[in-house]
């Protein structure tokens, strides 16, 4: 039981330094603010070792962007995208800044992922953890990591404006935290 409340308050701590922290408005807000559903109310999410557990949230985009908010990767209300141009139905944006870095994290939902744009989206993923939206590659920037749900249908490209070892350790997590939310 100390061991969930230490993880809750933590957290707490984490969300008032990340929110302090913050230049953008679309950030500043808090991360419980960005949710109305009971799902993603951390108390609810958490499993029995005191993680976030991504089978206690619904697998729609909406409910991807809470359990994203509920792990700290992303906060705020994030912008919406046209996410049609990679193949996804649903896109939002989220940037962060913080004393070591700023990254921006965008998320999105694929519901077909036969298109050819969507295909090559989440194999380029899954392959090597990279996002090419054209052929050519030398306008990538260097510091996006992708990362995409088991299923294929949910996709984060992490884009972070340092490159050391702490900006690299946040992304996996946040990888592997898409990889498992998953139906």
């Amino acid at each position: 039981m100390n061991k969930i409340l230490s993880i809750i308050a933590a957290a707490a701590v984490f969300a008032v330094i990340f929110t302090g922290c913050t230049g953008d408005a679309e950030t500043s807000s808090s991360a419980a603010s960005g949710s109305e559903t009971a799902s993603s109310e951390q108390g609810a999410a958490l499993s029995a070792d005191g993680t976030i557990d991504p089978d206690k949230y619904e697998k729609t985009f909406d409910e991807f962007v809470a359990y994203m908010t509920d792990s700290g990767y992303i906060n705020g209300e994030g912008v919406e995208l046209t996410a049609a141009a990679i193949g996804a139905d649903k896109g939002k944006r989220f940037t962060v800044s913080s004393t070591v870095s700023k990254h921006t994290v965008e998320l999105y939902e694929f519901t077909d992922q036969t298109s050819e744009a969507a295909s090559k989206a989440i194999s380029n993923a899954r392959a090597d953890h990279s996002f090419h939206l054209f052929e050519s590659t030398e306008n990538q920037t260097k510091y996006t990591y992708a990362a995409v749900s088991a299923d294929g249908r949910f996709l984060m490209l992490y884009t972070d404006s340092a490159d050391n070892d702490s900006t690299a350790e946040q992304k996996q997590k946040a990888g592997e935290a898409v990889e498992k939310f998953s139906k």
